[in-house]
């Protein structure tokens, strides 16, 4: 979800490098590095008393010094300095063994280093500096040393435009992240992905740290471009046109305690640059003691989506030709979609209108029946892969008693003329056709496609599989419905062949 980084592997990934053989330099003596990389001190020694070339290098550039940092070896590193070997020598990929040593959260070597001249702004060819990588493993020794000698706290890395401050966060360091604001770190910087200390501190959940960021005056409604959350059907990384609050991050992110300490901090509860709010993303991520929460902080329990919620797996499309729009979806829609009746009743306590509907005229109280299920997922849009739904149908028939319960229409049709007791036929759930019908459904009514619900339950192509719901097809026939109703065979045509 939103930026990220890796560079937990690096120092496994760097030795591979190290240790594969070179080519083409045969005519190199490469005796010396040989020693240092087989940790062969008495070899190193004698060597060095032979006066082999001290800077002699692999051919991926690695020298004796930067296999003494690797495998933190001060006694090496200092007899190898002293022979005159380059504090400063880089390998092919701009690593320095000073870079090396930090990496390593070695004191000790990275004092050595420094007191022969290592230069702490040195960075790799993808401008990430020795501090940003200390940051990253989060030794307060190490940065001290560093910034005595004057290593730049702002540098930013070329790749994402991350500086040593934004890896701290991210690796929840928040001792780190004080001793960096200590010394002059922008808490207001932002990444080439337009990304703050502070959205890290969202992203990662890391409280702490973001305590210590708003108090050295970080902005608490920081935006960036909205990223991905768990949208696995997303082409981009991040949505052109958007704005994601920091708030929005830390919910979409799973972090419900950072959640709550933005909105207690003064965090827009209301924000909506992203084409959904911090409620409507609380409904989403199931966290309806957070929905109360930014109900409490006057959150609009009215508002509607202008963009699609993000997924939250592979997304199955229904290919019946009547897929729903969940464009102008209120949190209240959402709830009832969800079967999340705790924020069904937050929302209604506080004003939600359970009749609002989505931009295809679909209310809270069809999604709640089932318009929109598909076979294989669950209602939040997740893979579902047990044997019943009956779980999904209870939670459902939750949601569709307190939808009639506030007033909503059991006969109410949206844009395609699919009706609550459609959504009861696509489920197969019998539950919810029998209260439905016991509230004055009707049986009869045909969508768009000419579809009667008795029709849907014979077999309709639903997610590219042919699906039938027998006996929910024997209940509407038993409480009455026109099996002889048949949908248009053109119409039914348009509609199988939409769904290949």
């Amino acid at each position: 979800m939103y930026e990220t980084r890796d560079r937990a592997l690096r120092a496994a990934v760097w030795a591979v490098v190290l240790a594969v053989p070179c080519v083409g330099a045969s005519s190199s003596d490469l005796r010396l590095v040989n020693a240092a990389k087989n940790q062969d001190a008495s070899g190193v020694r004698s060597l060095l008393n032979q006066h082999a070339n001290v800077n002699g290098a692999q051919g991926d550039g690695a020298t004796a010094l930067h296999w003494a940092a690797h495998w933190n070896d001060r006694t090496t590193a200092e007899l190898l300095l002293r022979a005159g070997a380059n504090a400063n020598v880089a390998d092919d990929e701009g690593v320095t063994p000073l870079w090396q040593a930090c990496l390593n959260a070695s004191a000790p070597m990275v004092e050595l280093l420094l007191q022969a001249g290592a230069n702490p702004n040195q960075a790799l060819q993808n401008g990430e500096t020795p501090l940003m990588i200390a940051a990253h493993t989060g030794n307060l020794d190490v940065l001290r040393l560093l910034l005595t000698r004057g290593a730049n706290v702002n540098a930013k890395e070329a790749s994402r435009g991350q500086n040593a401050l934004m890896r701290a966060v991210a690796e929840d360091h928040p001792d780190t992240v004080e001793l960096l604001i200590q010394n002059h770190a922008d808490v207001k910087a932002r990444s080439s992905n337009g990304f703050t200390p502070l959205l890290f501190a969202a992203q990662q959940g890391n409280v702490r740290s973001a305590e210590l960021l708003l108090k050295a005056g970080a902005d608490v409604n920081d935006t960036a471009p909205d990223g991905i959350a768990g949208d696995t059907n997303a082409r981009s990384l991040y949505k052109p046109n958007t704005e994601a609050g920091a708030l929005l991050v830390a919910i979409d992110s799973g972090h419900e305690a950072m959640a709550r300490f933005l909105v207690e901090h003064g965090a827009d509860v209301n924000h909506s640059g992203a084409g959904r709010t911090p409620l409507h993303s609380a409904v989403q991520q199931k966290m309806p003691d957070l929905v109360k929460l930014l109900l409490d902080h006057k959150a609009n329990p009215n508002i509607r989506t202008t963009k699609p919620m993000p997924f939250l797996s592979r997304y199955i499309f229904a290919q019946t030709g009547m897929d729903v729009n969940p464009v102008g979806a209120t949190p209240f829609w959402l709830a009832a979609d969800y079967g999340d009746v705790r924020s069904m009743r937050f929302l209604a306590d506080v004003g939600a209108d359970p009749s609002i509907p989505t931009v295809d005229q679909t209310t809270p109280l069809m999604a709640a029946a089932g318009v929109d299920f598909i076979e294989g997922q669950d209602r939040y849009g997740r893979r579902w892969f047990q044997e019943s739904t009956m779980p999904l149908q209870l939670a459902a028939l939750d949601a569709l008693k307190l939808c009639v319960e506030l007033g909503g229409d059991v006969n109410a049709a949206n844009a395609n003329g699919l009706t609550p007791m459609h959504g009861a036929a696509y489920m197969g759930s019998n539950l919810i056709a029998q209260y439905l019908f016991d509230h004055g459904a009707k049986l009869d009514v045909r969508n768009r496609l000419g579809q009667t619900p008795y029709f849907i339950t014979q077999g309709v192509y639903q997610a590219g599989t042919f699906i039938t719901r027998k006996e929910t097809g024997e209940l509407l026939k038993n409480l009455g419905a026109d099996t002889s109703i048949g949908a248009d065979k053109t119409v039914e045509e348009k509609a199988r062949q939409n769904s290949r």
